[in-house]
């Protein structure tokens, strides 16, 4: 017999010419084996853990020994292992009965030559017991893990006969039903978790897999037996063999997917309404202010600039009729038309956005702020990086800008400020503009938000930035603006 190793052969024999004979026909018959011989309980013990023996051969009677007994340890020790009696006292009913309790074969001493065709039947049937175990072993993991699989995804799996029986049924299915394992369960009883405005979904989705051949879907809820609410997935077809027709799917519990969904199609549906609401809040906030500045310009141009201009007609009415104060008058006006100059000039500056590609956002601050200066009696610090505001897009320059100039105008109107600290930097990509003044400040929970708030926060809005207003009377207030950076490349 061709084999990749010798077999192990371990023989429990007292007698040495009984042994040589066994030995002597084994070696005939070109076995290849590696034998341990041993002729106590003790030895043989010791060999069954050590030498761990592919076949054992064991004689029937031994010297306070015997191969019952022997046969009882292995069982203990290595159950899976082949024992052959060989002996020249066992009789025929013996034998049987010892075959019936477990012994592997057993052979007579007068005919060794039957030994041989035995240890290769017990080694066959040993490895085909062993191959079946392996494969019982690997089709109950097999089966743990479908069952852990399903158990994981929610999935139960079913097979239905063509009249609705169940011929197979997965403990998951049971589970998302909320029913005992061993509950009756048919297509039928199916039915009645089935919610009753559902039902003809199953129908069609049946109706079809008929008529296609082809595995059809269908999402329908159930109540279950605890009375919960569940959304199910369910997929089957139609299959025929030899065995006739019949219907095989899964049911996948998705309740937790249908809520999910919902919840993101209602969080999708609120983010557009507040985006709407943002729009509008812009279009109103823009509208606001088109209207301030112009109220602020006609106030300017009635108050002063027409003022200045009034009196300049004056003077030079009155420079046509006097003749000795023409001179005088003269001069007046043109002090006076100078000075109406410099105010439309001062408003129009005030107007017209600075050219931030040309002064950048940092210089067009410190120009703001030097303006400031002239008619304010508090101190401004303004910290910065201008080398990393540099590649900002014009358009956010020019919103950061008006924040800057929106700011001042509400500390300059109600402040009553002493110093006034700007910062202006970029991380990681954001930009961070921080104005804090020493002022009265204001309790924000009792204070309604004027246009002039409403302005600033409707530009940090439309690039997706963050305001925070901190004060408190008596104690300042600081504005801390927090916008991701945009640069002109992404333009």
């Amino acid at each position: 017999m061709a084999t990749l190793k010798p077999i192990k052969l371990l023989i429990l024999e007292h007698d040495e010419n009984d042994l040589e004979l066994l030995l002597y026909e084994l070696k005939k018959g070109g076995l290849e084996f590696s034998p341990t011989i041993v002729g106590t309980k003790d030895e043989f013990v010791k060999a069954l853990n050590d030498f761990t023996p592919d076949v054992i051969l064991s004689d029937y009677s031994l010297p306070g020994f015997d191969g019952i007994s022997a046969f009882h340890l292995k069982q203990q020790l290595c159950p899976d292992v082949p024992f052959i009696i060989v002996s020249g006292t066992i009789g025929e009913e013996n034998a049987v009965e010892l075959i019936k309790n477990g012994v592997t074969d057993y052979s007579i001493k007068d005919k060794l030559f039957t030994v041989l065709p035995k240890i290769k039947r017990a080694i066959k049937e040993a490895s085909e017991r062993q191959e079946k175990l392996i494969a019982e072993q690997n089709l109950r993991n097999s089966q743990r893990q479908l069952a852990e699989a399903q158990r994981i995804s929610k999935i139960g799996s079913w097979e239905l006969s063509s009249h609705g029986e169940m011929i197979s049924c997965s403990d998951e299915l049971y589970r998302i039903l909320d029913l005992e394992i061993d509950a009756v369960l048919s297509f039928e009883i199916f039915l009645q978790f089935v919610h009753l405005d559902d039902k003809s979904r199953i129908f069609q989705a049946r109706e079809k897999a008929v008529a296609s051949g082809a595995t059809e879907v269908a999402q329908f809820r159930i109540i279950s037996k605890t009375g919960i609410e569940k959304c199910i997935e369910a997929r089957g077809s139609q299959r025929q063999d030899a065995n006739g027709i019949s219907f095989i799917g899964t049911c996948q519990d998705i309740t937790e997917k249908v809520k999910a969904e919902k919840q993101l199609a209602d969080y999708s549906e609120q983010i557009a309404r507040e985006r709407l609401e943002s729009q509008r809040k812009l279009v109103r906030a823009s509208i606001e202010g088109q209207e301030r500045e112009r109220a602020e310009i006609g106030r300017e141009l009635h108050d002063n600039i027409n003022q200045i201009l009034a009196v300049t007609k004056a003077y030079v009415e009155a420079s046509l009729h006097e003749k000795d104060l023409q001179e005088e008058l003269t001069e007046r006006s043109i002090r006076n038309l100078q000075l109406a100059i410099n105010e439309i000039r001062k408003i129009s500056k005030s107007l017209v956005p600075p050219v931030m590609d040309k002064n950048g956002l940092v210089d067009s601050v410190q120009d703001l702020i030097e303006n400031i200066r002239v008619v304010n009696p508090f101190a401004i610090n303004f910290l910065y990086e201008k080398e990393q505001l540099r590649n900002i897009m014009p358009q956010q320059q020019l919103a950061l800008y008006r924040i800057v100039q929106e700011q001042f105008n509400n500390i300059i109107k109600h402040a009553q400020a002493h110093t006034v600290n700007i910062e202006l930097f970029e991380k990681n990509n954001f930009i961070d503009l921080n104005i804090q003044d020493d002022g009265k400040g204001f309790d924000p929970r009792e204070r309604r938000k004027g246009v002039g708030l409403s302005n600033i926060l409707s530009r940090i809005e439309l690039f997706d930035g963050k305001l925070e207003v901190i004060s408190s009377k008596g104690h300042g207030c600081t504005l801390k603006v927090h916008v991701p950076k945009m640069s002109k490349e992404v333009v």
